[in-house]
């Protein structure tokens, strides 16, 4: 079992990588409403919202797991 330093740590780490894939969401979002003709594929989008809310979902579970305030059960 993880300690809470440990729980916490990887708390911070997914928190980067969902920030990181939200900047690139928006980028691509960006990029595609000034550039019509050279938009960036489905996939690549689709994989980067797939990521981030994934990402969401690892930060809320993380978050109850310590038990911080105001975060209720991760499955609803």
């Amino acid at each position: 079992m993880k300690d809470n330093r440990e729980v916490r740590e990887m708390m911070r780490e997914a928190k980067r990588l969902r920030d990181e894939w939200e900047a690139y969401l928006l980028e691509m979002k960006e990029h595609n409403s000034s550039n019509p003709d050279n938009r960036y594929p489905r996939t690549d989008i689709a994989e980067a919202v797939r990521n981030y809310n994934a990402l969401r979902g690892v930060v809320k579970s993380l978050q109850w797991v310590i038990g911080m305030p105001g975060v209720e059960d991760p499955l609803w």
